[in-house]
């Protein structure tokens, strides 16, 4: 039980470094949003004045985006641990990765 546990700090640390990145891209691609189209983006998924297109290709840029500043700023911060904490790290990532999977073999 214990055992599951190990590497919380690490973990955290991605996670705040992650909720970071997807409030700044969130930011700059409102920023972004309002300087090419002249309008705020969509405020929520019931926002009427905003045609379904807009609120549609909002909703995927959003998600490339965010996840993608997510991504690069995860692999960012771990390479900025030492490499002791760096392999701790991905050591756990890993076991917990086979662990969701269950470990069943990946189709080919």
């Amino acid at each position: 039980m214990f055992g599951k546990h190990k590497g919380g700090s690490g973990r955290a640390l991605k996670e705040a470094v992650g909720l970071v990145a997807v409030y700044a891209s969130r930011r700059a691609l409102q920023i972004g949003w309002k300087h090419v189209t002249g309008k705020q983006p969509p405020a929520g998924p019931d926002d009427r004045q905003v045609s379904l297109g807009k609120s549609v290709v909002w909703t995927l840029l959003l998600g490339a985006v965010a996840t993608t500043a997510r991504m690069i700023a995860i692999r960012y911060a771990l390479h900025l641990l030492p490499s002791s904490q760096r392999r701790s790290l991905e050591g756990s990532a890993a076991a917990g990765q086979s662990e969701e999977a269950g470990d069943l073999p990946v189709p080919i």
